[in-house]
């Protein structure tokens, strides 16, 4: 018997967090020590020595740790996207990986990433101020482009 409406034949070409091709990656396993799951393709800054966290106002590029990375092996609860909290998750540090982007960019642009409080812990190609201020990331930059809200290609290299 056929299959009849309601099935997508044609799926995103990337997920937020997902390693975007077979280049070299390198990664690293945190704790999410929060209360609360983290979402796939954040960036996201040191919580103690073996954890992470969503940035807030005040952290700094060197507390960036790398990108929470889309893995399908991970058991999840139903309606559960990101890494659940009180967990273990892992973080891309060095490789190309697929992330939101809050403004349009171009390939090549410097990456900034979303520490204040509207966006965080995306990305962006622009410093900005108060709410939306960022930090700049070193070693990184875009390798697509895109615009508001799209999903594009960043390059880390960060180490671990």
């Amino acid at each position: 018997m056929a299959v009849i409406g309601g099935n997508a034949i044609e799926h995103g070409k990337a997920y937020a967090g997902m390693v975007s091709s077979l280049q070299l990656t390198n990664a690293v396993s945190k704790l999410n020590k929060g209360t609360v799951g983290i979402e796939y393709g954040k960036g996201l800054v040191t919580d103690g020595e073996d954890g992470a966290k969503l940035p807030e106002s005040g952290s700094t590029a060197a507390q960036f740790v790398g990108v929470n990375k889309y893995e399908l092996n991970r058991a999840r609860q139903t309606g559960e996207v990101g890494a659940p909290a009180k967990r273990d998750m892992t973080l891309v540090t060095a490789g190309e990986i697929w992330v939101k982007t809050l403004d349009t960019v171009a390939k090549d642009a410097p990456v900034y990433l979303r520490v204040g409080a509207t966006g965080t812990g995306d990305f962006s190609g622009i410093v900005g101020t108060g709410a939306t201020l960022g930090v700049l990331i070193p070693n990184a930059k875009f390798t697509s482009g895109g615009g508001a809200g799209a999903l594009v290609k960043i390059s880390l290299n960060i180490g671990g």
